[in-house]
Parts: C-alpha cells; sequence; structure tokens
C-alpha cells in the first residue's frame, strides 16, 4: 500500500470521526479530527467545507473564508459553498458586500431557483441602501420558497405591509 493511500485512509478515519463529533455536538472534538483529516489530505472538500462552517459560526471569518475557498477549488458545484462565503463576505460587510454579492451570481449560474441566493442578495442590497432591488430580490426568494422564514422577516422589516 502506497503511502497516499495510507494518508488518504487516515484522513477518511479523521473526517468520519470528525462527522460524528459534529452530529453529537462535540465541537471542540470534531475540529481536532478534522483538522487532522485535512493534513492527511488537504483537499478534501467535506472536511474544508466542514471546517469552514464551524470556524464561520464561532465568528472566525477569515479562516473560514479561507477553508471555503480551497473548498470550492476541489468542487465548484457545492451550492451550499458558495451560499456560506456570500454569507461570510456579507458578514464582513463594507468593501466584502461587493464580492458577496459575486460570488451569489456564481451560485446563480449554478442554482438559478435556489430561495437562500435571492434572501441573500435582498439582505445584501439593502445593507447597501437599495432598498427597492432588495424587496424585489425577497419576493423572489419567498415565490421559490413561501416558508423562507429569513426572507419573511428581512421583508418585513424593510417594506412593511
Amino acid at each position: 500500500m502506497s503511502m497516499n493511500n495510507e494518508h488518504l485512509r487516515m484522513a477518511e478515519i479523521h473526517r468520519e470521526r470528525g462527522k460524528r463529533h459534529y452530529e453529537n455536538g462535540e465541537i471542540k472534538e470534531a475540529v481536532e479530527d478534522f483538522t487532522e483529516a485535512y493534513k492527511f489530505d488537504p483537499r478534501d472538500p467535506e472536511v474544508l467545507y466542514k471546517l469552514a462552517e464551524i470556524y464561520g459560526a464561532a465568528g472566525f471569518i477569515d479562516p473560514a473564508v479561507d477553508f471555503l475557498q480551497k473548498s470550492l477549488r476541489e468542487n465548484y458545484m457545492n451550492i451550499n459553498s458558495w451560499i456560506m462565503l456570500a454569507n461570510l463576505y456579507a458578514q464582513k460587510g463594507g468593501g466584502y458586500l461587493d464580492l458577496a454579492l459575486e460570488q451569489l451570481n456564481q451560485t446563480a449560474a449554478i442554482d438559478p431557483n435556489n430561495t437562500m441566493v435571492f434572501y441573500l442578495r435582498g439582505n445584501i442590497l439593502a445593507q447597501k441602501g437599495r432598498t427597492e432591488e432588495a424587496i424585489e430580490a425577497l419576493r423572489k426568494s419567498l415565490e421559490i420558497d413561501p416558508n423562507n422564514a429569513y426572507a419573511k422577516h428581512d421583508l418585513e422589516a424593510i417594506a412593511p405591509q
């Protein structure tokens, strides 16, 4: 068995263990295992995505962005990665809002009817003061999924009935 196969096997063991920890809410242990998996296989898009998710939720936006960009290099079609990346840029605010919109355009090219893409677009346009466009995007989000609570909330906030 080549060293490479051994590395991939170890990466898989740590990835699966990390996922179990994550599902059980053992975040510290999950990070340790995902980090080990990453050392054995730095190109596993699932591990990169999970690390981004954990770091992003903890408020460590820059490392989360870094992991997501790497994950997207390995799996360009992962809609959730594009959406999370746009969301992280939106959280950074300022000049990053335009970057967030770019990520959403990428996502829409892959999945043109994603309610979260339109919700986030609306949210970002509202932050930029482009209220009419924001309302349009949020309405489109609710057209796709009438139960999108985020879109409902934001629409009520910027366009009270």
